[in-house]
């Protein structure tokens, strides 16, 4: 987002996160900035050893009353308020398998080649970048689930749904979640779409 140190861009990015408690909210601060300072690290070995650093991370993360969408949108909402600095902004927008983890009982199948066996998370990222610097500025929106099993094979069923039910529906739900989140920032947003195949599609970003 920033050329921050972690500290500073953890407070930034989380220090306004709405976990329903201060507390959680300083441990998400110091959780995240241990992450940041040790990147690709595990969460244990980011904590260097610290057995309550280490404790009260995993408490959090443990913790049903801290919802993963409320710390989501603190980040979002750090973005959107650097964002508004920029004269005119990219929005690149992605569609993805993502997340992969050897717990594979808790993931969902991520398509391909029959019999595979792949399992993760589908992403779909917006991610915004100053149009005349090309500075990163950071995540606007993103969504992630899973697929079912036994949704396997069954694309021309999916076709059949709604278009609010349909996977595709997230492309207008990104974009009128980046809406929300940047108001009248809007007509300086320009979207740069690849929806997973080879081509890119370029748009003016509105939804009314």
């Amino acid at each position: 987002m920033l050329p921050l140190s972690p500290k500073p861009w953890s407070e930034l990015t989380f220090g306004c996160a709405d976990l329903g408690d201060t507390r959680r909210t300083k441990r998400l601060v110091k959780v995240a900035a241990e992450l940041s300072a040790h990147t690709g690290n595990s969460l244990s070995s980011s904590c260097e050893g610290y057995t309550a650093l280490v404790t009260g991370a995993y408490r959090l993360i443990e913790n049903e009353a801290v919802k993963p969408e409320a710390i989501a949108e603190a980040g979002f909402q750090a973005t959107a308020k650097i964002a508004r600095q920029s004269r005119l902004l990219l929005a690149l927008e992605y569609n993805n398998p993502g997340y992969k983890h050897a717990v594979r009982s808790e993931l969902g199948d991520l398509g391909g080649p029959e019999g595979s066996k792949t399992r993760g998370f589908h992403v779909h990222s917006v991610f915004l970048v100053d149009a005349d610097t090309e500075r990163s500025i950071g995540l606007i929106d993103q969504e992630r689930w899973v697929r079912e099993d036994v949704q396997r094979g069954k694309k021309n069923q999916r076709r059949q749904l709604p278009y609010e039910g349909k996977e595709s529906f997230k492309w207008q739900r990104a974009s009128e979640n980046t809406e929300q989140r940047m108001g009248g920032k809007m007509p300086d947003i320009i979207s740069v779409l690849r929806p997973g195949g080879g081509y890119i599609r370029i748009y003016a970003l509105q939804t009314g």
